[in-house]
């Protein structure tokens, strides 16, 4: 991820690698949205164990 900030403005750039973003209450566990993010046409998905 790149970032940067003009003027007052934030500017992420993610190199075309991320194609949905979900956002949940901090209780929620990652593993019950993975399916929602997933589109079906993915050859490779990469994750973490979670902390």
């Amino acid at each position: 991820m790149h970032q940067t900030k003009k003027g007052n403005q934030w500017y992420h750039r993610f190199a075309g690698l991320i194609h949905s973003v979900e956002t949940t209450a901090a209780n929620v566990h990652d593993i019950t949205q993975a399916a929602d993010l997933l589109h079906g046409e993915e050859k490779v998905v990469y994750a973490d164990a979670g902390y």
